[in-house]
């Protein structure tokens, strides 16, 4: 009788690790440490307006809108997690020389009002939003270039008034990020942490975290995309921006030969503004 006490108080501290365990993470991921960049558009000589628009649930997003001289079409251009719009602009300024540029805080990041993220969910509608917010404005053709989860946002989203998108370190889905996320645990020992995670995001947001898959999303979308992605990405490996290059009727693809996560433009500087200028100029220029 003993033994048998014994092993299910065994069984029963695994089965609350699991969960406590998981909840921890769940919980740094709605709500994790915020990085803050200390830069601005004034700091590289850039004209901007500061800018804001409504989510569908009353949040405030706040960003810059950077006027251009050459065009009246307009890139949105996302950060990544868990940083803000200031994060991104020293890389992607250079697109300014041909087009308008659109930075917003995600929801909970930088100046943005809100109390969580929910990583891939709620921040679709948020893109929508921002999309609305130039169509009132009376700008031209649209572009978006993401950066990792605001990448896969871009992806996840199906609007007639994007002409093109650049994704740089995408996620395919978000199961298959989440079995990155518990690669700590070897072979099947990950997989109650990743079901009881998607536990937490069902009750707490309604959402199933199987069901968000950039790589489902993209087989229905008809515009043009690049997808750009380090070879030796340690957070999301390359081999999720293949297989949304082959899922994504008419795409491309550029491997960065030794770029770890977001470091293509580091390593490549002078091809990657190249090519992303170019492949936005064909498809928002005519």
């Amino acid at each position: 009788m003993v033994i048998y006490i014994k092993i299910f108080i065994g069984i029963a501290i695994v089965i609350l690790f699991i969960f406590i365990f998981s909840l921890l993470v769940f919980l740094q991921y709605i709500r994790p440490t915020k990085f803050t960049t200390n830069v601005n558009p004034s700091d590289f000589n850039l004209k901007y307006e500061s800018i804001s628009f409504k989510t569908k649930d009353n949040l405030i997003l706040r960003g810059w809108f950077i006027h251009s001289n050459y065009s009246n079409a307009t890139i949105i251009v996302g950060h990544g997690f868990p940083f803000d719009k200031n994060n991104i602009l020293p890389v992607t300024k250079f697109l300014n020389k041909h087009y308008n540029l659109l930075y917003y805080d995600f929801r909970y990041f930088g100046e943005s009002d809100g109390k969580i993220t929910t990583i891939a969910y709620k921040e679709q509608d948020d893109f929508l939003q921002a999309i609305e917010y130039l169509k009132k404005r009376n700008n031209g053709s649209i572009g978006i270039l993401g950066f990792s989860f605001s990448a896969a946002n871009a992806l996840l989203i199906n609007s007639k008034d994007v002409k093109a998108i650049v994704s740089d370190s995408s996620f395919s889905n978000l199961y298959e990020l989440m079995k990155k996320v518990y690669g700590i645990f070897p072979g099947f020992i990950k997989y109650p942490f990743i079901w009881i995670t998607s536990f937490y995001a069902k009750i707490f947001f309604g959402i199933n975290i199987f069901e968000i898959s950039p790589e489902e999303n993209v087989k229905s979308l008809k515009i043009p995309i690049l997808f750009i992605h380090g070879t030796k990405d340690s957070q999301v490996p390359a081999e999720h921006s293949i297989i949304l290059h082959k899922n994504a009727p008419n795409s491309e693809l550029w491997l960065v030969e030794g770029a770890d996560h977001g470091m293509s433009f580091s390593m490549k500087k002078g091809e990657y503004e190249k090519r992303v200028m170019e492949f936005f100029d064909k498809y928002l220029l005519k």
